[in-house]
């Protein structure tokens, strides 16, 4: 046992997640302290406890588990997703939610795991047998289903996450740029769209050029570039007719949060001046006045950045964001090391999933994102969640202690 530790623990990806980890629950008690949700805390507690014991559960199976098992974890999760939809239970708008002996928990965070580990199976499985369009197709598949059951719940945070998932792990299979550009440019005309008619033509420009330049046949070329803006033209109806009137008023918020200061755009603002308010070193801990007094709503889930930034300041947030960084580098470094695509596939999946949230939460914090509910890893509350990141630290466990293997 001893040496397992010593030649096979990656102490380092384990304490970055620690350190994470304690900065969420002091975060969370700060965040419940004056509010008479006291149970907040030792629910995180509990939960990050369990979550380790999870990690090392999975770090101490076998090297072949995870990807022996990663058609039936997603078979199991696609089953509790539809669950979810036909009986599950409603909080905040969405059914996402189902309960068992008491117990809450959202399966769309397991399936975000198992999305992981079965599209890297799925590419790391005779891959010279299929052309490039069949593995785009069927890989779009198998994250498209969960995200389809996802968006009926309808928890649009959660859906967007896959495309996290989707892109990162196809470019590290070795797809080609023009590819990557192509499935990319829809949604980034989409983006465009909201913003102005002059940023949507300059992105659609920028991308046909991108096109021309990648592409060696020009016709394939200008086609792309009809598909793209094609594209943009449905999310656009998709927009008006599709999303529900609150997902509308968060993208247009995101866009302008004083066009409703004291309605959807509250919570934007509010975080801006908790963050704002903290300088340098920060209000002291259980002294912030943004949070203590309850102006930031969800302070202890989506706005928790916020009780880090106003009572820690600058400092507390920078040593946040660089322990997030330092993690997403191990991340990478395991898919570098292992000798299994499987694993390295994996383990680029994980951190770009963590890479994204961090990004999102904390851009909605600051208003550099919409408010779409995408929780803080580590950070926080929130069992489903909180067990998820800590499942996916697990796996980089595991990767790392078979990293030798083939």
């Amino acid at each position: 046992m001893f040496d397992f530790f010593k030649e096979s623990f990656d102490y380092k990806t384990f304490l970055l997640a620690v350190v994470l980890a304690c900065i969420g629950l002091l975060a969370v008690n700060s965040a419940t302290y004056n509010s008479g949700m006291h149970s907040f805390f030792m629910k995180d507690l509990l939960w990050q406890v369990t979550g380790i014991i999870v990690a090392f559960a999975i770090m101490f199976s076998s090297n072949r588990f995870l990807e022996n098992g990663a058609y039936f974890f997603y078979a199991i999760t696609i089953l509790l997703l539809v669950f979810v939809l036909v009986a599950g239970k409603k909080v905040a708008s969405h059914t996402s939610w189902i309960g068992l002996l008491g117990v809450g928990g959202q399966p769309s965070e397991l399936a975000k795991v198992a999305s992981i580990l079965t599209l890297s199976k799925f590419i790391s499985e005779k891959a010279n047998e299929r052309t490039q369009w069949q593995t785009i197709g069927i890989a779009a598949g198998i994250v498209g289903l969960p995200m389809i059951l996802t968006i009926l719940q309808p928890d649009l945070g959660t859906t967007i996450v896959y495309l996290a998932i989707f892109f990162p792990i196809l470019f590290w299979a070795g797809l080609p740029p023009i590819v990557i550009v192509a499935l990319v440019a829809p949604l980034a005309i989409v983006v465009a769209e909201f913003t102005g008619t002059a940023v949507l033509l300059i992105t659609v420009v920028a991308f046909g050029v991108l096109f021309f330049i990648l592409s060696r046949k020009k016709l394939f070329a200008v086609t792309l570039s009809f598909v793209a803006v094609a594209f943009g033209l449905f999310m656009e109806y998709f927009y008006r007719k599709l999303l529900q009137p609150h997902q509308q008023k968060r993208i247009q918020i995101f866009l302008n949060p004083n066009l409703d200061p004291q309605g959807a755009g509250y919570n934007a603002l509010q975080a801006r001046v908790a963050i704002g308010s903290g300088g340098l070193f920060g209000k002291g801990y259980l002294h912030g006045a943004q949070t203590q007094l309850r102006f930031v709503p969800a302070r202890w889930t989506d706005f928790i950045f916020t009780v880090i930034g106003e009572e820690f300041g600058f400092m507390g947030a920078a040593v946040t964001l660089l322990a997030f960084g330092a993690l997403f580098f191990r991340g990478i470094r395991i898919a570098e090391l292992v000798k299994t695509r499987f694993a390295s596939l994996a383990s680029v999946g994980i951190t770009s999933v963590l890479l994204f949230h961090v990004f999102v939460n904390i851009g909605m914090n600051v208003n550099l994102a919409p408010i779409v509910g995408i929780p803080l890893p580590f950070i926080s509350y929130g069992g489903s969640s909180i067990l998820a990141d800590w499942m996916m630290v697990g796996i980089l466990l595991n990767f790392y202690a078979h990293r030798k293997e083939h």
